[in-house]
């Protein structure tokens, strides 16, 4: 009996396309990412949501199994165009890729994997971006899978993090919101750095204004110096802990022309509006396309946690080998 229970239980699990049921796949990626060996960021249902608001994101690229109206696996894909070496390429990153913890070592994230790397490949991407925890089972598995589609993978790059407590305090002066006119400025200065960045995003308007403005927990931080500016993205999300530690993930570290002194006054002001958001602790990943010595002036310090970049380009010539530096949002 339980047997025939177990094969009829399997038969009804399939692969389809995620149904937007973002509470679900949320406490999904909770619990499944409790069992990994470093604390995990918690994934609330908007902020998930707000993710497939993002130009170019589709339900398509995030094929879910399902057992009836029970999510037990969840991978998404979310377009980017990059410029690599010269190249511009349209590639995805792919991410949350959960099985639910009774599910574990029976196949079912290879199965979805490889479901997500072939639509990628019929919806013409020209190959795709893989971030992996250091030390963590899923560098093996993504190398294997690669391996076993005949995919050319390099280790892209190796991506520390620095980090620094917050604590509650008053902050001095109004804290002005970005303008209008900020996904221009925001354009402005990201640009340049595909001109000596291997490996550099390419924005469009659409994309910046979503990061910038309508992203859920999106946080801003602008200074004009005379004619000089820079500015400073990120968003807040929660840590999975039992106090719900509130993060800051800084993402576009767009320092522009502004001198040392005026960047050490930007990222203070990045962190002054991360405090009146409740912020508690901030991290930025080192990925060598910027300076962060404002942010060691500020008291960031390198933390554990490591994440591996591994680049796979399917069209066209490979890339096999390590970058000295990349300009890519990391999650």
């Amino acid at each position: 009996m339980s047997d025939s229970s177990q094969s009829e239980g399997q038969r009804s699990r399939r692969i389809e396309d995620c149904r937007g049921d973002f509470e679900e796949i949320s406490r999904l990626i909770e619990r499944s990412w409790a069992e990994n060996t470093q604390q995990a960021l918690l994934y609330p249902a908007d902020f998930l949501a707000s993710c497939f608001e993002s130009p170019g994101a589709s339900f398509s690229l995030a094929p879910a199994i399902y057992d009836g109206s029970t999510p037990l696996a969840f991978v998404a894909a979310f377009s980017r165009r990059v410029c690599v070496k010269g190249r511009e390429l349209n590639l995805v990153i792919i991410t949350f890729l959960t099985v639910a913890s009774e599910l574990k070592k029976r196949g079912y994230g290879i199965l979805l994997w490889s479901e997500l790397v072939k639509r990628a490949r019929v919806a013409g991407f020209d190959g795709m971006v893989n971030y992996c925890v250091d030390g963590e089972s899923m560098n093996s598995m993504i190398l294997g899978c690669c391996r076993m589609l005949q995919l050319p993978t390099a280790l892209a790059y190796t991506i520390p993090y620095w980090s620094r407590m917050l604590q509650p305090r008053k902050i001095q002066g109004a804290q002005a919101e970005p303008t209008p006119d900020a996904v221009e400025r925001f354009l402005g200065l990201a640009a340049p750095i595909a001109k000596h960045t291997p490996m550099a995003r390419l924005w469009s308007r659409a994309e910046a204004e979503w990061q910038c403005q309508r992203r859920i927990g999106s946080v801003v931080a602008e200074l004009e110096s005379g004619p000089r500016r820079g500015m400073i993205a990120g968003y807040i999300l929660p840590v999975a802990n039992a106090s719900r530690t509130m993060c800051l993930m800084v993402e576009d570290v767009l320092w522009g022309d502004l001198e040392p002194q005026d960047r050490v006054r930007l990222a203070k002001a990045l962190l002054d509006r991360a405090t009146l958001a409740g912020v508690q602790m901030a991290v930025v990943p080192h990925l060598g396309y910027t300076d962060l010595e404002p942010f060691h002036a500020a008291r960031f310090r390198p933390s554990q946690r490591v994440l591996r970049a591994y680049l796979t380009v399917w069209n066209g010539e490979p890339c096999t080998e390590a970058l000295s530096s990349m300009y890519l949002d990391v999650f």
